[in-house]
């Protein structure tokens, strides 16, 4: 019996599953077609780390990060009940 091949959206459903939004923009944020979502997901997973720095510009790091977990839920069909 085979198994299935990892992909890199199987990686990311698993974190989103096992509430990794942290993982899951970090795998996501390297993926070419995201979209009108890229902005959203690319900005939360810099936002992680390097949150003193969207601070100085004025930005809430903590807003940038739930409007990425937003995107991914809403790009990938992540519904709310089964992710977090």
């Amino acid at each position: 019996m085979r198994s299935q091949p990892v992909t890199k959206l199987s990686l990311l459903k698993t974190a989103a599953a096992a509430g990794d939004w942290q993982g899951g923009l970090r795998i996501a944020a390297r993926f070419q077609d995201l979209g009108d979502h890229a902005a959203d997901i690319k900005r939360a997973h810099e936002a992680y780390h390097s949150a003193g720095f969207y601070r100085q510009i004025g930005k809430d790091p903590d807003a940038l990060i739930a409007a990425g977990i937003a995107a991914l839920k809403d790009r990938y069909n992540l519904k709310e009940n089964h992710y977090g």
